[in-house]
């Protein structure tokens, strides 16, 4: 089955309150409809205000009209979540710097940011004026008003995420663009300088997500290669097909050059870990399509590109350590459960503009997934895949040793997914824990979001919680139910009154089928999950 779009499910959050903030003129109209609790009446209008205590809108039929919120609902993509003033100056409070200074990662830097920045300054009316000197890695995008009144200054150098966590620390830039997550050292680092909690929601963001495939010719047998073999055959320590068991032939390795994002994610993943890097023999080319097509004419050929550019070639499974094939796709990089996935972060410091919040409000808005998708990343819109198309997950988690497995909940996990679709959303833990990670607790809102719409507001919700193998089945049995029961009391939590309870439930099942190997702290983090299942 297709995985099935659910673009839109889910409305801007954070860009109201920056609205409110700063009072930006020229944003486009917020239409909302306000619907008595219990139904049978309801309005429609532009959101003029919101205060917790009342609604004004501007209706068509009866001009401005003043409601009191404890008798209705909002319902559509503009209902706000904290108080909304209407708009009225895009200009700044006195004293707060003109310049928002971005800095890090060549990879997000690119092409990512500056068409961000770009949309972010077409939903509050402004023009972006891009700039780029003689240094190609530094560039200035300049926001103006109508009338052509600088309101802020974008300030991009992508000289890698190292160098944007010192400048977060000594104070020489406001948001960091990371490639990969801080680590300790830095999180001490920035502890020291009065950023404390910096994998905390107020400053740990995560934008979109980044895969690659690996890929072969339509007339090539491949079907399916191990981790460890796609390493050596990029590495040039295979050179030759028939080591792996297909039909004799040189490979001829194809590839990006070395600055591109496709291969940046590549030798984070595979080659760097394993201390090989890039054959001499690999041929460069300069675009992911053009990969595509050498290997698609190239019956030995095998090429890394980005999912958006596939094109005529076919991509390859992926293989790990433990025998579990995962075949890319973009559901199993949403899942993160593709191996050659990875996070794309913006950290945050103390941040005086109001339109540096504005800009990270704006990046989870719907209107942002598409430029995110745009720019050859994968954006965290929902998706939802069949029953049928976990196949290969089912059929591995029944070879589980017996230690890892019980038949009668092994049974019941089949009768709970056959006939339901699984979302991408799924929400991880730290080890031995039940705390939500960063990205789990932006999708608890994009979940209640897709709740709240029409397709999905009469459908069950289950809610399936899973284990790592590290102690004992039965532990992992309560750990994974715990885990299931957060999630639950989480999302309803955060709901309010405005999802039916009735359409949720939650299990838990312990270790068992696994969408990761259980060898490595990544592939166990992996499997502390709670998975999203949706039936009719």
């Amino acid at each position: 089955m297709k995985a099935i779009s659910v673009a839109g499910a889910f409305r801007t959050v954070g860009l109201a309150l920056m609205l409110a903030a700063i009072a930006s003129a020229g944003a486009e109209a917020t239409e909302v409809t306000l619907r008595l609790k219990g139904g049978g009446f309801q309005l429609s209008g532009e959101l003029k205000e919101y205060d917790t205590n009342k609604y004004v809108i501007e209706n068509k039929s009866f001009g401005t009209m003043t409601l009191d919120a404890s008798r209705f609902d909002c319902i559509g993509q503009g209902c706000p979540r904290a108080p909304f003033a209407a708009p009225a100056s895009l200009s700044l409070p006195r004293g707060v710097s003109r310049t928002i200074r971005i800095h890090g990662s060549d990879v997000i830097g690119a092409e990512l940011m500056p068409l961000l920045v770009q949309g972010y300054a077409n939903s509050i009316g402004a023009k972006a004026v891009k700039a780029v000197g003689a240094n190609p890695l530094e560039m200035q995008i300049r926001l103006t008003d109508a009338n052509d009144r600088e309101i802020t200054l974008v300030e991009l150098h992508r000289y890698g995420t190292d160098q944007a966590f010192q400048g977060l620390a000594n104070g020489s830039v406001e948001i960091v663009m990371a490639d990969r997550p801080i680590t300790e050292e830095e999180l001490a680092m920035l502890a020291r300088a009065g950023l404390s909690d910096m994998r905390s929601p107020a400053h740990e963001h995560v934008i979109a997500l980044d895969g690659l495939v690996v890929v072969v010719s339509e007339d090539n047998p491949a079907v399916s290669l191990s981790i460890e073999n796609v390493a050596r055959i990029f590495a040039g320590q295979l050179t030759d097909w028939s080591e792996i068991g297909l039909p004799p032939g040189r490979i001829n390795v194809y590839a990006t050059e070395s600055r591109s994002g496709t291969f940046s994610v590549f030798d984070a993943l595979v080659l760097r870990p394993r201390n090989l890097t890039l054959t001499r023999e690999a041929q460069i080319i300069d675009s992911n399509s053009g990969v595509s097509d050498a290997v698609a004419r190239d019956p030995n050929g095998i090429g890394l590109t980005s999912f958006a550019f596939l094109r005529n070639a076919k991509a390859i499974n992926i293989e790990s350590s433990c025998g579990l094939i995962t075949r890319p796709s973009v559901f199993t990089v949403k899942t993160e459960e593709y191996p050659l996935t990875r996070r794309i972060y913006l950290y945050s410091g103390i941040l005086t503009n109001p339109h540096a919040r504005g800009l990270i409000d704006y990046i989870f808005s719907p209107a942002a997934q598409s430029q995110i998708a745009a720019a050859q990343f994968v954006d965290q819109t929902p998706d939802l895949l069949g029953f049928e198309d976990q196949g290969g997950r089912i059929a591995y988690a029944l070879n589980a040793p017996s230690e890892d497995f019980d038949m009668a909940m092994m049974r019941q996990l089949i009768s709970d997914m056959n006939g339901a679709q699984r979302m991408s959303i799924t929400f991880r833990f730290r080890l031995g824990s039940v705390d939500l990670d960063a990205r789990a607790r932006a999708d608890i809102d994009r979940l209640i979001e897709v709740m709240r719409t029409p397709e999905f507001s009469n459908k069950s919700i289950l809610l399936l919680g899973y284990a790592d193998s590290v102690g004992q089945f039965s532990s992992n049995s309560v750990l994974s139910q715990r885990r299931a029961t957060q999630v639950h009391e989480t999302l309803l939590a955060a709901a309010g009154n405005t999802i039916n309870p009735a359409l949720i439930s939650s299990r838990g099942y312990s270790e068992l089928a696994p969408v990761a190997c259980n060898d490595s702290e990544e592939g166990r983090n992996l499997n502390r999950r709670v998975e999203v299942w949706v039936r009719e």
